[in-house]
């Protein structure tokens, strides 16, 4: 009786993106394998001229980074005092510099 055949690299992509990666001074060539405009998975780009294929931590771990669940997703704007953690959600229309940090007017300060 024979075994049955099992696959075991199943294709888990749709499609391939070659790009830079951005995540330390280097600026490596990657692959990144996408499914459903979801990344599943980084790797080195073999024909990049600097890193040829290899690729650092940082770089594999651009994944999490992406999905990390502390990633935030709205602008914050501190209520609280500095360093007690207090913020609040504005929208990015909100989310503007203050007056006193516009670079004219500091300019102006000096």
């Amino acid at each position: 009786m024979t075994e049955p055949a099992i696959d075991t690299s199943p294709k888990t992509w749709d499609e391939v993106k070659t790009t830079t990666c951005y995540m330390c001074a280097c600026r490596c060539g990657i692959k990144v394998y996408l499914k459903d405009g979801t990344v599943k998975y980084i790797e080195g780009n073999r024909d990049h001229p600097v890193n040829k294929g290899v690729i650092c931590g940082k770089g594999a771990s651009g994944i999490k980074q992406h999905y990390s669940p502390a990633r935030l997703s709205k602008p914050l704007l501190r209520v609280g005092e500095r360093g007690s953690g207090e913020f609040r959600e504005v929208g990015f229309s909100g989310s503007t510099t203050p007056e006193r940090y516009h670079p004219i007017n500091i300019i102006r300060r000096c």
